[in-house]
C-alpha cells in the first residue's frame, strides 16, 4: 500500500508544481508574449505592495529577440537638473526603423514600477521622425528630470532600472542604469525622441 500511496501523492504534485511554474502574465497588456522558439523573458517580480511591473526582456537576450539593444550612459548633473542618454543600436543584420519616443516605466530596486509619469521633454522639442538603423548603427534619446524635493514628510522616487520599449506598446528590454533616477517626489520623467 506504501508504494500506491506514493505514486498517488506524485499523481496529483507534478502536475500542481508544474502550473506553479507558468511565467506570470499581467491583465493589463503591457506585457509582449515570447514566441515558443525564443529565450524565455526574464520577469519583475509583483509585490502586494505596488503594482505589478511589465515584462522586460534582459539585456544579453534582446539582440536575438527584437533586433536592437538598449544602453543607458552615466548622465550628467547640475543645481538639481539632471540628463541622461539612453542608447539604441541594431545589432541585427536587417534595417531597423524606429520612430516617436522610447516608452519607459522606471523601476526601483526590487523591480517594481513607481509611479512617474513619463511625458516628452520640454528641453529637446524636436518632433518625432522616422529613422531607419542599417546594422551596427545607433541613435538616441536624452531622458531628464529634476532632483525636487517639496515635503520633508514624504519619500523621494529613486530608479534603479529601466524596462524600455523602443515605442508604445513593443517588447521591453530591462535597461541597467550606471546611476540611479534620483527623481525627488516629482512623479516625471521626460524624453526627447530618437534622433
Amino acid at each position: 500500500m506504501p508504494g500506491v500511496r506514493r505514486l498517488l501523492l506524485l499523481v496529483l504534485v507534478v502536475p500542481l508544481l508544474a502550473s506553479c511554474s507558468e511565467p506570470w502574465r499581467a491583465a493589463d497588456g503591457l506585457m509582449p508574449t515570447a514566441t515558443p522558439s525564443a529565450p524565455a523573458p526574464s520577469v519583475v517580480a509583483s509585490s502586494p505592495a505596488g503594482p505589478a511591473a511589465p515584462e522586460a526582456v534582459e539585456a544579453v537576450s534582446a539582440c536575438s529577440l527584437t533586433g536592437v539593444l538598449i544602453t543607458a550612459d552615466r548622465g550628467d548633473a547640475a543645481a538639481g537638473y539632471r540628463e541622461m542618454g539612453l542608447h539604441i543600436r541594431n545589432c541585427g543584420t536587417e534595417p531597423y526603423e524606429l520612430r516617436g519616443r522610447p516608452d519607459i516605466v522606471v523601476l526601483d530596486e526590487d523591480g517594481r514600477p513607481l509611479k512617474i509619469s513619463v511625458e516628452a521633454s520640454r528641453h529637446y522639442t524636436a518632433a518625432p521622425g522616422r529613422l531607419v538603423l542599417k546594422p551596427g548603427a545607433g541613435a538616441m534619446a536624452v531622458l531628464s528630470w529634476r532632483n525636487t524635493v517639496t515635503s520633508i514628510s514624504g519619500g523621494v522616487d529613486t530608479g534603479e532600472s529601466l524596462a524600455v520599449a523602443v515605442s508604445e506598446g513593443g517588447m521591453r528590454q530591462l535597461v541597467t542604469l550606471p546611476s540611479t533616477l534620483d527623481l525627488g517626489n516629482t512623479g516625471r520623467l521626460e524624453t526627447s525622441a530618437w534622433f
